[in-house]
């Protein structure tokens, strides 16, 4: 069955009210992830995974494909979440458990390096997420964006593109592009001055 009369629904003032409950939504989530990872991240041992990370600087196991595509894993899984109705659901989640990983690893460097830990979770975690986590958020609102435009449209309704997703994803591969570089170069260089 096909649908003909389908109700427009006017965008603009309200994109932007919308854009910023979002936005809440999503940093809410990130923050609950955070509380939750930082309880939890000083019960992990990381001295075997910080020793193999300066290892790293050798450059002997660095493809720099896969580091970007580990470095970017968040970002590519809110682009499909984005694409579908199921981003309504699942973009939260996905933004906790980015704001988990991120405080239960800084934490468990803290506590396995008592004295250097601040420093040490400042310069592995701190120096990548200046550059991924707001590309993080962009690519997520948008994504929440175009999952409510999506689920309008299942539901039958009129739903214009207003949202850029494809185009704010793109942009941002530059940046986590450049993201990837300091984990490859300069993170670990940092990290072997420090141990």
């Amino acid at each position: 069955m096909i649908k003909t009369n389908l109700s427009k629904v006017e965008y603009g003032p309200l994109r932007q009210k919308n854009s910023r409950i979002y936005f809440l939504l999503l940093i809410l989530c990130f923050s609950a992830g955070c509380f939750a990872g930082s309880l939890t991240g000083s019960f992990f041992g990381l001295d075997p995974v910080l020793k193999d990370f300066s290892d790293f600087s050798t450059g002997c196991s660095s493809n720099p494909i896969s580091v970007f595509l580990s470095f970017s894993r968040f970002h590519l899984v809110a682009f499909l979440l984005g694409s579908s109705f199921l981003g309504l659901a699942l973009l939260p989640v996905l933004s906790c458990i980015r704001g988990y990983a991120l405080s239960c690893t800084a934490a468990s460097i803290i506590s396995s390096y008592p004295e250097k830990g601040v420093i040490m979770a400042a310069v592995i975690l701190g120096i990548p997420a200046l550059l991924s986590i707001p590309c993080f958020f962009v690519v997520s609102i948008d994504g929440y964006m175009s999952s409510v435009r999506i689920f309008h449209l299942v539901r039958g309704n009129s739903a214009p593109r207003k949202d850029k997703l494809y185009s704010r994803f793109l942009a941002c591969i530059p940046i986590l592009a450049l993201g990837t570089l300091a984990e490859i170069k300069f993170v670990p260089y940092l990290v072997s001055l420090l141990t």
